[in-house]
C-alpha cells in the first residue's frame, strides 16, 4: 500500500538535510520548515517512482501525480495549528477529497502540546464526512521565548469518522538514541 510506504518514507527522511542543528535551534523561522517539508516531500514521492508538483492543483503546496498524470496525493502544509479558524488547509483538501481529485489527502502542520487534542479534534470534525484517507503529520512544540521548542513528529490517520496515530518519533533528530545525531 502507497500510503504506508509514504508514512515510512517520510518519517525517516524527516531527519535528513534537517534546517537547523543541535547548537542552533532557530526553530520559529517559518521559511525553513516550508522548505524542508516541500524538500522531505519530493524525496518521498522521488523514493515511490512518482512526480512532485508544487503550487498546483488549485493552489495547492504540492501534488503527488504517477507518471500517467494520475493523482495520487494532494498535500497541505502550514505553520499555524489547524484548530484556528483562519487555517484552510483541511477545507481544500476535503473539498478535494469530495470531488475525488486524488487518492489520498495528506496535511503537514504543527500543534502546541497544551492543544493537541483540540488539534486533532478539529481535523477530524472537518473530515468526519468523507470516504478517503487523510495522513497528517503534526511536529508537536511549546512555546520557548516567542519560539518553538519542537518534542515530537506523530502521523495520524484520518478516514470518515475512524482516525489513529500510526506512528510517532522525536521531532528533532540529536533526540534520538542510537543515531549519529546524537552525539557531538
Amino acid at each position: 500500500m502507497i500510503e504506508k510506504d509514504f508514512v515510512v518514507l517520510f518519517n525517516a527522511f524527516w531527519y535528513r538535510d534537517f534546517p537547523i542543528t543541535k547548537h542552533k535551534e532557530e526553530i520559529s523561522r517559518r521559511a525553513l520548515w516550508t522548505t524542508h517539508i516541500a524538500s522531505t516531500v519530493k524525496q518521498c514521492a522521488d523514493h515511490l517512482g512518482l512526480f512532485t508538483c508544487f503550487e498546483t492543483g488549485g493552489k495547492t503546496d504540492a501534488v503527488i501525480e504517477y507518471s500517467n498524470a494520475k493523482k495520487w496525493a494532494k498535500i497541505e502544509w502550514e505553520w499555524r495549528e489547524p484548530k484556528l479558524e483562519k487555517v484552510n488547509e483541511i477545507k481544500k483538501l476535503a473539498e478535494a477529497a469530495f470531488k475525488d481529485e486524488s487518492e489520498v489527502c495528506i496535511f503537514i502542520g504543527y500543534s502546541n502540546k497544551k492543544d493537541h487534542e483540540k488539534n486533532l479534534e478539529a481535523i477530524g470534525e472537518q473530515w468526519k464526512n468523507l470516504n478517503k484517507p487523510l495522513l497528517v503529520f503534526l511536529v508537536t512544540f511549546e512555546r520557548k521565548n516567542k519560539k518553538r521548542k519542537f518534542y515530537l513528529l506523530q502521523t495520524h490517520y484520518f478516514h470518515g469518522t475512524h482516525k489513529e496515530m500510526l506512528r510517532e518519533q522525536k521531532a528533532l533528530p540529536w533526540e534520538v538514541e542510537g543515531t549519529k545525531w546524537l552525539s557531538g
